[in-house]
Formats: C-alpha cells, sequence, structure tokens
C-alpha cells in the first residue's frame, strides 16, 4: 500500500496558524474602537442622571461608591462570570457633566489592563424622555486567539445589563416624581 507524504498538509496547517495568528496580533496593535449601545428611557436627563449615581452603590450590580466629591466619584466593582478570568476587581472613576455625561476611566484592576467610557444623555425636544448611550473600552491584557471577540462579547452583554438596570432606576425615579407632582403617595404603583 502506498502512503503519500504528509508534508504538504501540515505545511498547510503551519500556514493556516501562522496566518491566524499574524492577524490576531494585527488586530491587537490596532487602537480600539469603543463599544456602544443605547435605550431610549421614559424619564428626562435629570431622573436619568440620578438612575446613574444611584447605581454606583448597588449590591444588585456588585458596586461600592468609595468617595464622591460632588463631582468624581470612585467606584470598587466586583465582576464576576468573567470568561477566562472569573472574578475581577476594579476601581473606576466617574467625571459628571451634569444631565449631560459621565466619563469614566479604570483606575486599577486585579486582573484587566484599561477601560474607560462615556454615558451620553441626550434628551427628547419635549424633555420627557431621554436616549442613554454607553459608550465603553476595556483592554482585558488577554493574549489568547481571539481575546478581542471574547471581549466584545462580554463587554456587549454587560453594556445591555447595564442600559436595562439604568432604565429600570430612572423610569421608576419618574413613576415616583410624577406620584409626588399629583399631590399622591410617592409610593411606586
Amino acid at each position: 500500500m502506498y502512503v503519500k507524504s504528509k508534508g504538504p498538509i501540515i505545511r498547510v496547517i503551519v500556514l493556516a496558524m501562522f496566518v491566524l495568528f499574524a492577524s490576531n496580533q494585527a488586530e491587537a496593535g490596532k487602537p480600539a474602537k469603543p463599544l456602544s449601545a443605547s435605550v431610549e428611557i421614559a424619564a428626562p436627563p435629570e431622573a436619568v442622571f440620578e438612575a446613574i449615581q444611584k447605581t454606583r452603590d448597588s449590591t444588585l450590580m456588585h458596586r461600592k461608591l468609595l468617595s464622591y466629591d460632588g463631582k468624581v466619584a470612585k467606584i470598587k466593582e466586583n465582576l464576576e462570570d468573567v470568561p477566562i478570568y472569573g472574578k475581577v476587581e476594579c476601581i473606576w472613576e466617574e467625571t459628571e457633566t451634569p444631565f449631560e455625561r459621565i466619563e469614566y476611566k479604570m483606575l486599577s484592576s486585579d486582573k484587566f489592563k484599561s477601560g474607560s467610557g462615556t454615558w451620553i444623555l441626550t434628551p427628547s425636544a419635549d424633555h420627557k424622555s431621554t436616549n442613554l448611550e454607553l459608550q465603553s473600552f476595556l483592554d482585558t491584557g488577554l493574549h489568547v486567539p481571539f481575546a478581542g471577540e471574547i471581549t466584545k462579547m462580554g463587554a456587549a452583554k454587560d453594556n445591555k445589563v447595564r442600559l436595562k438596570r439604568i432604565k429600570e432606576v430612572a423610569e421608576g425615579l419618574e413613576t415616583k416624581t410624577e406620584t409626588k407632582h399629583k399631590g399622591g403617595s410617592s409610593e411606586k404603583k
């Protein structure tokens, strides 16, 4: 029985692996674009801004407010179930431009390399609703194949959860405010 040489097949496999590795390294050298997601919230920018502030100290979101001077907040966040890493601790700094935007950056992390982003609040013409956009960038420091894709998938999921939570809190605050103005109880029905 005649067996053909496996040399050409091995060369193709090695070449394919080299191309994948090289393209992954080329991607790693490019400045990453921030992820962006948004949600329409049935509340004015003031309520949305307050909702973002409230989630700084949230057991549900695994966040604890460390300090706040009226413009700059420092927050400790404990992330769980992070792909590859598991649990990750981060310290963030948020700088406010009231009712318009909040910019944040990572001060430190036990595993991630860097992170930053912006919450952008855009009121509707009648000022009764707000489009909340979250732009975020995260460099996990992972050096494995497809690290960028893994990070993007995790961050996109996290952004959706954060936006959903802010929407719930802001619309809850708006409901309480409306009830107070109508002369009723401030309890949400």
